[in-house]
Parts: structure tokens; sequence; C-alpha cells
């Protein structure tokens, strides 16, 4: 069952042998941090430089059928680990790199348990097979 957190976000080209997926807290940005630009805005961010999670956290991609969504699952320990974090920063934003771009932010007021979120890609809805071949999920 999808658990009710969907982000909304533009998505980057990916590869499944290159692909880089990291889930970082937003901060305030000092003199000398990188910001990244919210893809599809102007808007721009700094990232804690401490990953809450990484590719190896995603198990795989899905197409929502119809409109422009993916559902990233993730592993078990991925889940709890994404709770520990959330729980620890209420209030915070969560942001997503894919291939070292920011693809989305989302804040969030209560701790997440979470198997699979949605990333809503209405801004580039090409980019939600790419994220799909870049994490296909375990060969069956």
């Amino acid at each position: 069952m999808v658990r009710g957190l969907v982000f909304a976000g533009v998505l980057a080209f990916g590869a499944a042998h290159a692909a880089s997926f990291e889930l970082h807290f937003v901060v305030p940005c000092g003199p000398d941090d990188k910001a990244y630009v919210l893809q599809g805005t102007t808007h721009e961010v700094c990232l804690s430089p401490q990953k809450v999670l990484d590719e190896s956290a995603v198990v795989r991609v899905q197409r929502y059928p119809v409109i422009n969504k993916a559902i990233v699952e993730i592993t078990p320990a991925a889940s709890e680990t994404l709770l520990a974090a959330s729980s620890a920063n209420p209030g915070k934003e969560l942001a997503v790199l894919f291939k070292d771009k920011l693809i989305f932010k989302a804040p969030f007021d209560a701790p997440l348990k979470l198997d699979k979120f949605q990333l809503l890609l209405n801004n580039a809805p090409e980019q939600v097979d790419a994220l799909v071949e870049a994490f296909p999920g375990p060969k069956t």
C-alpha cells in the first residue's frame, strides 16, 4: 500500500548503471555552501552534507498508470532510517538529488514511516521513465 507522502518535482535523466539518488535535509546556506537550484524553478537551497538515504535504499521505482507519477519503493532498513531521521528533525524539509540535480523538496510535519513514496512529476513527465529505468528492481 502506498502511504500518503506525495512529492512534487522534476527528474533528471538517469541510467541504470550510473544513477544516484539521495535524500538530504534542507539547511540554511552558509557562505561556502553549494546551493542547488530546484529543477523547473529559480529557487536555491542548501542541503545537509549527510545523506538520509542513498540509492542503496531504493528497491525499485514503478510508473503509476495514466498520470505522471513514480512510486519509489525502499528497503525495510531504509524505512527505519527515514523514520528515525524524520522523528529527530520535525518541521524540516527533505530534498532529493537525482544524478546531482535537485529534483524536489518537500516539508514534513510528522515522522515518516514509509515503505513507498510517490513523486508527482507534472513539470517533466518524460522523466518518470528515466527514474524507472534507473531503478527497475530485482530480476524475477
